[in-house]
């Protein structure tokens, strides 16, 4: 019950109806696709997360290794002492690695959840002394008071180079466009639906370039990276972690 009067409570703040009557909708119109083929694509084209980043640059692998044992570790305390339990986070050992290499003026990404791949971000940035980190989210309508727990990892005080907002994408990304003319690098990790993934691209098109890096969480859930790869010029790489896969688009040399 409790469960059912906080979706409630969240569907009449501000602009929530409207997002959650879409977040919805879009659940139930899932662009079909064959999911055995699209494995067997990704298994074809995969490749090793560790020997990829190794050759580019091994000792910021070893680097990127010990930023990413010190967030799990910092991540089991705080998310042991509060009551809910909070989505994990996607591949932050690479958005580390390639935020530290590229070296990128403006990142944009979507999906904070606890604040994994943001705090990633944020460190890689604190080390280059460069770059700003732009993040929409919209928060858990299941939980109460879902606005608190939004990265929660992050020490928001410490870190004054994080723009944080939480209306749904369709909503914060217009807000965040208004103070950059590119994105160089783009992490992906919001709405799941295939329609979700293309309205985003058309949203940020206009502010990305040739030399822009997107990194796409969780591609085996429909058919969107296979088209964007199949349809772009740009160097493109698949690893899996655990049971799901990633996706990077871009040139991933200086």
């Amino acid at each position: 019950m409790g469960s059912l009067l906080n979706i409630i409570k969240q569907f009449f703040i501000n602009n929530r109806s409207i997002v959650l009557m879409t977040k919805i909708i879009r659940r139930f119109k899932k662009k079909s696709y064959n999911k055995t083929k699209m494995k067997l694509w990704m298994d074809e084209n995969k490749i090793s997360l560790e020997g990829f980043l190794k050759n580019i640059d091994y000792d910021l692998w070893v680097e990127s290794t010990m930023v990413n044992n010190e967030i799990k570790n910092h991540s089991k305390k705080i998310l042991k002492s509060i009551e809910v339990k909070l989505g994990g986070g996607g591949c932050h050992l690479l958005i580390y690695f390639l935020v530290r290499y590229l070296k990128p003026k403006i990142i944009l990404e979507t999906g904070v959840a606890a604040g994994f791949s943001s705090l990633s971000i944020l460190k890689a940035i604190e080390k280059n002394k460069r770059g700003k980190l732009y993040s929409s989210d919209f928060p858990y309508f299941r939980i109460k008071n879902p606005e608190k727990y939004i990265g929660i990892l992050v020490d928001k005080e410490k870190y004054l180079n994080w723009r944080l907002e939480i209306e749904g994408d369709a909503i914060n990304i217009p807000k965040f466009k208004s103070e950059f003319n590119k994105i160089d690098l783009f992490h992906y990790d919001s709405d799941k639906t295939y329609q979700g993934k293309k309205n985003i691209l058309k949203l940020i098109k206009n502010r990305l370039s040739i030399n822009s890096t997107l990194i796409f969480d969780d591609i085996q859930d429909d058919i969107f990276f296979y088209e964007l790869v199949s349809k772009s010029n740009l160097n493109s790489k698949i690893f899996k972690i655990g049971n799901k896969y990633v996706g990077l688009l871009g040139d991933f040399q200086k």
